[in-house]
């Protein structure tokens, strides 16, 4: 099933409008100062940040939109604004983290580890470039994983439907994230409100 057929069959499962403006979406949260923790939360708290640490007012989309989710992107920046590896902003190397993601009240993704897709001596979940799968350090190998955002790539696809609350957790074992910020991107196919032919 296409990610448009999957997006028209959940809303008129749940009776949602079927109108609206396809477009390509991506909802992002930042979370500032995070500290040393065992969880973040994404996509739950959204006073105080601007339009540039979030795109969303609260963590449900409104009664005419929807999306389906097909890439999560994790990043994380120091106070001057330099990427750095996600989860050791102390300088040391990253803590084993799992991520979670909620759609209402299910887990549609439950502790994916993601420490595999950075480090110096991971392998990527990246299969589908050069060097892929490759030690991040070595001769002619590409630039360490770990100083890259995170790109989760999932195979199926997660929707999430108009007014529908979500969120995405990180557990870890107490991982520093620093001063900074962290930030979470889902990104994917959606359908915004359109007015019709009135404009």
């Amino acid at each position: 099933m296409s990610q448009i057929s999957k997006l028209a069959y959940v809303d008129r499962k749940l009776g949602a409008p079927s109108e609206g403006q396809q477009t390509t979406r991506i909802l992002f949260n930042t979370i500032e100062n995070p500290g040393t923790t065992s969880g973040l939360v994404f996509f739950r708290t959204f006073q105080g940040l601007t339009n540039g640490q979030t795109n969303l007012v609260q963590n449900k989309l409104d009664s005419m939109e929807s999306v389906i989710i097909k890439n999560i992107y994790l990043a994380q920046f120091a106070t001057d604004g330099t990427l750095i590896t996600f989860g050791a902003a102390g300088g040391g190397f990253e803590s084993q983290q799992t991520l979670s993601v909620l759609v209402g009240n299910q887990q549609v993704v439950k502790n994916l580890p993601i420490q595999f897709n950075q480090g110096r001596n991971g392998q990527s979940f990246d299969r589908l470039h050069t060097n892929a799968g490759a030690n991040f350090f070595g001769g002619g190998s590409r630039l360490e994983q770990a100083t890259q955002p995170i790109e989760i790539r999932l195979l199926t696809d997660i929707v999430i439907p108009p007014q529908v609350s979500f969120e995405v957790r990180i557990d870890s074992t107490n991982a520093t994230y620093g001063t900074g910020a962290v930030v979470c991107a889902l990104s994917g196919y959606g359908k915004i409100f359109s007015a019709g032919n009135t404009f």
